[in-house]
């Protein structure tokens, strides 16, 4: 499942998701608030803030592998 989440939102293929593919995921999510709607200005906090904690070679993408430490972490938390 968790799997299926990377690739959907992975939309070139090339294995990483980018600042564009996140932005989609989380406007796809909807707001925190449970709304459909999300600012431009939460979409860019969002994403700031998954390069800075999950980016962990700091490339501006995340990698499947990062991806999963992360899912890993927010599961523990």
């Amino acid at each position: 499942m968790i799997y299926y989440l990377f690739l959907t939102h992975d939309q070139n293929g090339d294995g990483f998701l980018d600042g564009h593919e996140l932005r989609q995921a989380f406007t796809d999510f909807g707001d925190e608030d449970g709304s459909k709607y999300i600012s431009l200005e939460e979409v860019s906090e969002m994403i700031d803030h998954v390069l800075e904690e999950d980016d962990l070679n700091g490339d501006g993408l995340i990698s499947w592998s990062e991806y999963l430490e992360s899912q890993s972490y927010h599961h523990q938390a």
